[in-house]
């Protein structure tokens, strides 16, 4: 099975623990596009689940598989959609980097698709992920 992957990235003018207290709980309340997110399990918890409300009406349930403190990355499986995708898998990962020349973040939004995933889907996503790392960065502005 091949898999389509979607990268996007930029540089917050903040340090890597002001974002990642937005990042880790995957509660993605910086992301304008997300109208309520519901969490099923703890905050910080591999396992637990998210039901995710966006605001065009569409609802994903997504699972917390990876999390890590240490390097400053959190991993979601999607599990579920209405109205259903097009696609059988996504797994996203949101990772942080320090920056140390001047204590920014340099943050990185994968998601890797299986190969069911039509060109339409991959480009929806690109522009999906831009679009959240540019209010992740208009969220951290704000504290």
């Amino acid at each position: 099975m091949s898999v389509t992957r979607v990268v996007e990235s930029r540089i917050i003018e903040a340090p890597i623990e002001i974002v990642w207290k937005h990042v880790r709980t995957v509660e993605l309340k910086f992301w304008k596009a997300v109208k309520h997110v519901a969490v099923q399990g703890g905050l910080g918890e591999v396992g637990s689940t998210r039901t995710i409300s966006f605001n065009d009406g569409a609802v994903q349930e997504v699972k917390v598989v990876e999390l890590s403190d240490l390097a400053h990355f959190v991993s979601f499986d999607f599990i579920e959609a209405q109205p259903p995708v097009g696609f059988m898998s996504a797994l996203h990962t949101i990772s942080l980097r320090r920056v140390t020349s001047n204590n920014t973040t340099f943050v990185e939004w994968t998601a890797d698709f299986s190969s069911d995933a039509q060109l339409a889907v991959i480009e929806d996503s690109r522009y999906k992920r831009q679009e959240g790392l540019e209010d992740l960065a208009k969220a951290v502005a704000k504290k």
